[in-house]
């Protein structure tokens, strides 16, 4: 289960978030190509269901993630990093020189 979850986010490439907690509201399936289709019905998994029917998550996907208060809510402010940004997804990064 991925969906609704909370993680670390480890990159760099959204400022100040590094090291900060985030919820997971979905998988952009292949949002880092650039034949994403946002409009596709498979672009958007917001289910865990969803998500397995369509294969998991990839290295090739974003995330719909907000940041997490200090009460545990979350922010209204959505960001999608990349899912291998991510400490839960960290291991579908592939070593250097591959």
């Amino acid at each position: 289960m991925f969906i609704g979850i909370d993680t670390t986010y480890l990159g760099n490439e959204i400022p100040g978030l590094n090291g900060k907690k985030v919820r997971i509201f979905a998988v952009l399936r292949g949002g880092l190509r650039p034949d994403a289709d946002p409009d596709s019905n498979d672009y958007y998994a917001d289910t865990d269901e969803k998500l397995a029917r369509l294969g998991g998550v990839t290295a090739e996907d974003r995330i719909d993630a907000a940041p997490v208060n200090w009460n545990g809510s979350t922010s209204f402010v959505h960001v999608d990093p990349r899912a291998i940004d991510l400490e839960c997804f960290a291991h579908l990064k592939k070593p250097r020189g591959e």
